[in-house]
């Protein structure tokens, strides 16, 4: 028998809009995990049953199927507070650099930044490439980037499409070696 609830439920957000309650959040973590390996009638019992059931331990199939959600809400509490820190650290202002979001007291892109750490550059290499960062915000950077993703088509640089200004070719013995 299919559920005629409503998959998920939503509370108000700060700038008026709609977000995922807790219970919500827990479901989406578990479907994530869960999506290759239960068969979706399975899964669609687990979700009802979270629905129903404010308990840290749900039981499906007469006690046979146990699902244990202390971890999950521990690693999505973990997760929300690390958000709401990135948050507190990136501003957006249409007058600095253009409404791009970046690092409060700074010109650093959060997107830049987070794509620099995506790519493998070091803690230390960045914190000497833009010294007004801290450490604690090029590890908040990838969180931000990831939950506030940039919006329409990567911007064309100016040079992309011209030829380069000066090109010449030389032999590698004629170069002189200080």
């Amino acid at each position: 028998m299919r559920s005629t609830r409503r998959p998920f439920s939503a509370v108000a957000g700060e700038e008026g809009g709609r977000l995922l309650d807790a219970r919500a959040l827990v479901s989406l973590s578990l479907e994530r995990r869960l999506s290759d390996r239960i068969a979706p009638e399975l899964r669609r019992r687990v979700f009802d049953a979270l629905a129903e059931s404010l308990r840290d331990v749900v039981s499906l199939e007469g006690g046979l199927v146990k699902i244990d959600l202390r971890e999950p809400r521990r690693e999505l509490a973990t997760s929300l507070r690390e958000l709401r820190r990135a948050r507190r650290l990136v501003v957006s202002d249409p007058e600095i650099m253009g409404g791009d979001p970046v690092f409060r007291g700074t010109r650093a892109p959060v997107h830049m930044i987070a794509e620099l750490v995506a790519q493998g550059s070091a803690q230390a290499e960045l914190l000497e490439g833009y010294p007004r960062l801290t450490a604690d915000m090029i590890r908040l950077a990838p969180v931000y980037a990831a939950a506030y993703p940039l919006r329409g088509r990567p911007r064309n640089q100016p040079w992309r499409d011209q030829k380069p200004a000066h090109r010449a070719r030389r032999r590698l013995d004629t170069i002189a070696v200080s």
